[in-house]
């Protein structure tokens, strides 16, 4: 469950850095992903957390393309066998090395406790690529996702899925029905003596 946080956590400040940032123009390289899934089983002896029912996200998201999400994955590892002192080293020269000229860095975050999160971005087309990364303890996931950036925007300033409006009803107003607190108007009388 605390992983599941994590993961929504990365990618709601990745997916709000490309609605306020922006992204650089690049060219992809292709096995960015599978490289550093590869890294984490190799080099940290990590196991791969099976995640139930994901073929079926995947599927939903490549048809519906929810906040312009055209696709994404996510692979999650426990029981990383690492060193703290040199982590930070070792995922910064896999990330160099997996990842081409055309991505760039966006992200690098490492906490006081050893977690940390890389994240890197290209852009695809009309479509924004994201990898993210993140680090804590034994754990690790690894997320990538396509969107379309003029979607996602469009999403977030009218959050609707299937023509559901996901907005509670008290967030947004138009400027037209906001009204002007009223003064506290202290009415004094005066008693003639």
């Amino acid at each position: 469950m605390f992983i599941q946080k994590k993961i929504f956590v990365a990618l709601f400040l990745s997916l709000s850095v490309f609605v306020f940032v922006g992204a650089p123009s690049a060219s992809a390289k292709g096995n960015e992903y599978k490289a550093i899934v590869n890294h984490l089983k190799t080099k940290y002896r990590a196991k791969k957390v099976k995640i139930p029912f994901v073929w079926l996200a995947r599927f939903a998201v490549g048809v519906v393309r929810p906040a312009g999400v055209k696709s994404f994955s996510v692979t999650i590892f426990e029981d990383l066998k690492f060193s703290r002192e040199t982590l930070d080293a070792e995922m910064r020269l896999a990330m160099r090395n997996s990842f081409s000229a055309d991505w760039s860095p966006i992200l690098r975050v490492r906490s006081r406790t050893g977690e940390q999160v890389y994240m890197y971005m290209r852009e695809a087309g009309n479509s924004i690529k994201i990898a993210v990364v993140t680090i804590d303890k034994a754990q690790a996931a690894i997320i990538r996702a396509t969107f379309n950036p003029d979607k996602l925007a469009e999403f977030v300033n009218n959050p609707k899925i299937f023509g559901i409006s996901l907005d509670d009803g008290g967030g947004r107003t138009d400027n037209k029905e906001i009204s002007k607190p009223k003064e506290n108007v202290l009415i004094e009388e005066k008693n003639d003596n």
